[in-house]
């Protein structure tokens, strides 16, 4: 375990959901931020255009720390990890909302947990909470699905095992890339019950952002072009 007297704190830095948009970062992120000069990120470049879009000054080359995750696991945990035993802090930032959520990162958090790293996460955006609470639908039980298959006839059996888990109680939420958005809602379309409500949420907190809940019936009669938004689909 750790000793806590000596050891830094691990920070789960949230960041924009799409193009730079400064209003939703709170300015506790920031200001902590600005505090820290080691960094666990997916991508380096655009890990350094982030923090300099919310006013991150220190040099890069020669103030700051940016490791890059292992994104088939977390097989580095304790050497990403060092500068925490050496009394340092950390944040980890997420490709787009909130770190752990659908991105890589919770085998980093379970090590701090493990040693004994306080853990430290900061408010942001995650476009699956701002979906499900704009979706009408229950926030009292609700299941995140990730990605369903991407094969036709296994993607249609997972969206008919989520509308059965709709209604026997529980929001069923799922995600899918921006490509194949539009594959996604014309399966869901053709094969769920017409009474089944279906909200799909599209580039939530850019100036694009699209949230409809209704019927499989009324979505069928008016389909938006989803391809290449980021979209957010909830059974309810």
């Amino acid at each position: 375990m750790a000793d806590n007297k000596k050891a830094g704190s691990l920070y789960l830095i949230p960041s924009f959901l799409g193009d730079n948009d400064n209003t939703i970062i709170p300015d506790q992120v920031r200001n902590t931020v600005a505090a820290l000069d080691h960094f666990i990120v997916e991508d380096a470049r655009t890990a350094r255009r982030y923090l300099r879009a919310i006013g991150y000054k220190k040099n890069f080359d020669t103030e700051v720390s940016i490791q890059e995750l292992d994104k088939h696991g977390a097989n580095h945990a304790k050497q990403l990890l060092a500068p925490i035993a050496a009394g340092h802090d950390i944040g980890i930032i997420s490709e787009a909302g909130n770190p752990c959520i659908a991105d890589p990162g919770y085998e980093i958090v379970s090590y701090a947990h493990i040693r004994g790293y306080q853990v430290v996460p900061l408010v942001g955006p995650s476009s699956i909470l701002l979906a499900l609470i704009a979706s009408g639908f229950s926030g009292q039980q609700f299941t995140f699905h990730g990605y369903l298959p991407i094969q036709g006839m296994d993607r249609i059996k997972k969206l008919k095992q989520l509308e059965d888990a709709a209604r026997r109680g529980g929001t069923q939420i799922f995600m899918e890339t921006p490509f194949r958005n539009d594959a996604m809602l014309r399966d869901a379309l053709q094969h769920l019950s017409g009474d089944t409500k279906l909200c799909v949420a599209c580039d939530l907190t850019l100036p694009t952002e699209y949230i409809a809940t209704k019927k499989v019936s009324d979505w069928r009669a008016e389909v938006p072009g989803l391809h290449k938004r980021y979209c957010i689909f909830l059974i309810g």
